[in-house]
């Protein structure tokens, strides 16, 4: 068979007369006797040969000929018939293939849900042969066939379009060159309905089909058709509206204007008239009005942003909702909006004095942090007592954790969120740095980045000082090597924050009586994350923070 899908038409049959497999899309043909479907498959005998096959009664596949023969060609091979089915009939190949996709669309349910799960209408065609493979009931209903009548009709029964012009569009389609179409449909009753059509290509396996969707929109264009052919009262609609309106020409020619335009240019309407575009507006506004003119689409409106000269000489900013209402005219809706951009630059104004602001409060609060940090640190340099020195070193390394934050804030163009693939790094390297884990610790850093608001930044910060301190001060004592791993990530609707080493561990309860704070310091921030946490250590740490996202996605 020469056709889209199928080299030929193949069956594997086992002695007994069961179908094995089958490359036509039919499920219901598998594990079934060849004769249930076929007469004449007892002659299908030997090491090989051909024979004619006709169908069983109602068993042919939809809308396909049941007087139409098949010769089926077979080679027994390691005990299996593999046999090759062709149509008696010159030029029945298409006829068969499209006979078997109507047959697995009517019949497949979940395929048959999804095109009946509205009134839409819907329908698939074989852009090679006009065949309609399969229309849903809503289809039915519109145009008076039954679905059994419709599978048997080609689009060119109910296009009253040229079968050649039929056939370039649904090119167009196929390739995707064109997905919306405007064509006039006939109904059973022989009535005339005006459609768009929506269509693209969908593949099954090796065959392109055609996925189109219809609107009857007759009653749109004879409304269309009837304003267009009342001038009268086109014109009283456009005098009575509240906006300002204007109608040119391609050439940018103004045509008509109501009261509300001429009052807002300060011009008389029959001034406006022996005037073009160029006329009132600024030579940028212009510019792209002779731009957008000619791609102007009848029924589809753009909004653009205008400057209007008026005749006293005075600026207008203004939305114009554009469209084109017929082959020589387009038409604009003017609103002025000066004020109200005044207003939003004012706005915009006070916004970048609050960011400004806002930038320096965390420069400050960073700098005091930094200074809160120093002192700490000279008075470390300044004590002897070892226990006072390691609880010092501690509080450096926490108050700076939580001037980084504010570091990286200053340097965002964000202040309401931070980024903590930045932050954790930074946290991270300055540890290393402070207690000297490098190169025998090797410190893995496996960061998302994550934003969050400085509410949560600062407690993760805290808990990753008070880990990554513990594993470098015990968890790899006399100079002994090893690693440490850091993760955060995004599984929604949660973030994880994950750290691990493979030091010598060491158990939470001891750690709780031992007089330092870290570890009751990570449940308490755990607890103002609202966070579940989890914690072993059997073959070094392992922590697990699951933190509800509540900002999803970002």
């Amino acid at each position: 068979m020469k056709s889209s899908f199928f080299p030929y038409w193949c069956i594997l049959m086992d002695p007994s007369g069961l179908i094995l497999e089958t490359n036509l899309p039919l499920e219901s043909w598998r594990q079934n006797p060849l004769s249930y479907f076929l007469h004449g498959t007892e002659k299908i005998q030997g090491e090989k040969g051909s024979a004619v096959l006709s169908w069983q009664p109602e068993k042919s596949p939809i809308s396909f000929p049941g007087n139409i023969g098949i010769v089926a060609t077979w080679t027994l091979t390691h005990g299996i018939f593999w046999i090759r089915m062709e149509p008696m009939e010159e030029g029945s190949d298409f006829l068969i293939e499209n006979s078997f996709w109507k047959e697995f669309l009517s019949s497949d349910r979940p395929f048959r849900q999804i095109f009946e799960t509205n009134q839409a209408i819907k329908w698939i065609l074989d852009p090679d042969s006009g065949d309609i493979l399969y229309a849903n009931q809503a289809a039915s209903q519109f145009y008076g066939y039954s679905q059994e009548e419709l599978l048997r009709m080609k689009i060119t029964d109910i296009n009253i379009f040229t079968k050649e012009q039929i056939f370039e569009e649904m090119k167009q389609a196929a390739f995707e060159a064109r997905q919306y179409f405007r064509f006039q449909h006939k109904l059973k009753s022989g009535e005339i309905r005006e459609m768009e059509v929506y269509s693209g290509p969908l593949q099954f396996g090796g065959k392109r089909v055609l996925f189109s969707i219809l609107y009857d929109v007759t009653e749109r264009v004879r409304a269309i058709s009837s304003l267009e052919e009342s001038e009268r009262r086109y014109r009283s609609l456009v005098e009575s509206a509240s906006d300002s309106i204007i109608i040119t020409d391609f050439e940018t020619k103004i045509l008509e204007v109501n009261r509300r335009l001429s009052e807002l240019l300060e011009y008389t309407k029959e001034e406006l008239k022996t005037f073009t575009l160029k006329d009132i507006l600024d030579e940028d506004s212009f510019a792209d009005a002779v731009n957008r003119i000619p791609i102007l689409e009848i029924g589809k409106p753009v909004i653009l942003n205008r400057r209007f000269k008026s005749k006293s000489g005075r600026i207008i900013e203004a939305d114009v909702n554009a469209v084109r209402i017929d082959e020589s005219r387009y038409m604009g809706i003017v609103r002025d909006v000066t004020e109200r951009n005044s207003m939003t630059r004012t706005l915009e104004r006070s916004l970048k004095e609050k960011e400004a602001m806002l930038q320096e409060i965390h420069h400050r609060v960073k700098n005091n942090l930094q200074v809160v940090s120093s002192l700490l640190g000279l008075q470390y340099e300044n004590t002897e007592d070892p226990n006072l020195k390691r609880i010092l070193q501690e509080c450096e390394n926490r108050v700076k954790s939580m001037g980084f934050v504010h570091a990286e804030l200053y340097r965002s163009e964000n202040f309401a969120a931070v980024d903590l693939e930045n932050y954790f790094t930074t946290v991270s390297s300055n540890l290393i740095r402070a207690y000297g884990g490098l190169p025998r610790i090797q410190l893995q850093l496996d960061l998302s980045s994550l934003e969050v608001s400085i509410e949560r930044a600062i407690p993760l910060g805290l808990i990753l000082n008070e880990l990554l301190t513990n594993s470098l001060k015990y968890a790899f004592p006399e100079d002994r090597s090893g690693k440490i791993q850091v993760r955060i990530y995004r599984e929604e609707p949660n973030i994880i924050f994950s750290y691990s080493d493979d030091g010598i561990g060491f158990r939470k309860e001891n750690q709780n009586g031992s007089g330092t704070i870290g570890i009751q310091l990570i449940e308490i921030l755990s607890r103002q994350l609202k966070a579940n946490s989890e914690f072993t250590s059997e073959n070094g740490v392992v922590f697990r923070l699951r933190i509800p996202d509540r900002n999803p996605g970002k």
